[in-house]
């Protein structure tokens, strides 16, 4: 890589797709597919690009890009760590190769205190607790002009949903339509190969519903709206006030809330948060996400926030939490920045 030049790797197609909307004319950011680790491919890798330092982000451990970046006196550090209760278990079964895989990284910069002291089990050094990244939000400064027929409208999201959460927001779409006929659901599959099955189960209803890639088209008579492409997340959640975040009621873990805390919304989760767990327990904190265990439990949700909403204002602490988690990362990454 020539000097001041970014290489980001990913490895799904939705990932990449974000990437060439956001940076498609950058030309000192580049993307590429994370080659797969095996020692020999990784050599070839290394050799093409010749990193000045590589950074992991949260628990992307990757074994023979550490060893070799290691052995070669490539600095390693691993980002806004994260260790969830579900992989601390997994890796305790093999504790001294963890060891020697996390004393690799120069620099561990811990998201949470429960991720340190699972880091520090394994006997990592150089861990630091600086907090989470995920509060720095990138403020969308687009000014759209916004769609008529969707400001006439009461919209519930659901957002970044799995297997079943679809079913149990269309039926709870169903239910409320007579209370409220203005009602348009938006739902964001996270995975947009699965709106086929999505709308098999929307075929089975008498509701009308409509695939796009944003809000633009979309007709008065929609009853669900699903999104079939990525990027758009950030201007569609502008538009609602009420947000269910999926991967919550199945045990999957949990989607990142502050996106839609930022645009002081409510939120509406399952039990099963565990990946996200101290900004859940904050926002729980805030009065701005609810818990909920089944679909019954998010018609009441709505129907009592509907009913009596009240105008939440977190935006302004999320800024400041994401400010000093940003200057603090900064300020301990300069020293292994060449300039």
């Amino acid at each position: 890589l020539k000097k001041n030049q970014i290489l980001v790797t990913t490895s799904t197609l939705g990932s990449n797709e974000v990437f060439q909307k956001k940076y498609y004319n950058t030309n000192n950011i580049i993307h590429q597919y994370a080659p797969i680790d095996s020692p020999q491919i990784i050599k070839k890798f290394f050799k093409k690009w010749n990193p000045n330092i590589i950074f992991f982000t949260e628990s992307e451990i990757w074994p023979n890009q550490i060893f070799y970046a290691k052995n070669n006196n490539i600095p390693i550090i691993l980002l806004n760590a994260r260790i969830s209760n579900k992989s601390f278990i997994k890796w305790k079964l093999i504790k001294n190769s963890m060891n020697k895989i996390l004393n690799c990284f120069d620099l561990i910069l811990s998201q949470s205190n429960e991720s340190a002291d699972y880091f520090n089990y394994f006997g990592s050094n150089n861990i630091k607790i600086l907090g989470n990244l995920k509060f720095v939000v990138s403020e969308d400064f687009e000014n759209k002009e916004e769609n008529l027929n969707l400001q006439k409208r009461l919209v519930f999201i659901a957002l970044s949903t799995h297997p079943t959460e679809e079913e149990v927001c269309i039926k709870i779409h169903s239910s409320l339509k007579s209370q409220y006929p203005n009602l348009l659901t938006i739902i964001i599959p996270r995975h947009i190969n699965r709106i086929p099955e999505i709308q098999k189960i929307i075929i089975n209803t008498k509701l009308n519903f409509l695939i796009a890639e944003s809000l633009d088209n979309f007709k008065n008579n929609t009853d669900i709206l699903i999104i079939n492409s990525y990027g758009n997340t950030k201007k569609i959640l502008k538009s609602s006030k009420y947000v269910f975040i999926g991967g919550s009621l199945v045990d999957h873990g949990g989607q990142n809330p502050i996106e839609v805390a930022y645009n002081n919304s409510l939120i509406f989760h399952g039990p099963h948060v565990h990946n996200f767990t101290e900004i859940y327990n904050f926002l729980n904190k805030e009065n701005i996400a609810f818990k909920i265990n089944s679909g019954a439990e998010l018609i009441n949700q709505l129907k009592e926030k509907i009913n009596d909403y009240q105008n939440k204002n977190i935006k302004e602490k999320i800024i400041r939490m994401g400010d000093e988690i940003l200057s603090s990362t900064i300020k301990e990454l300069d020293q292994y920045i060449v300039n």
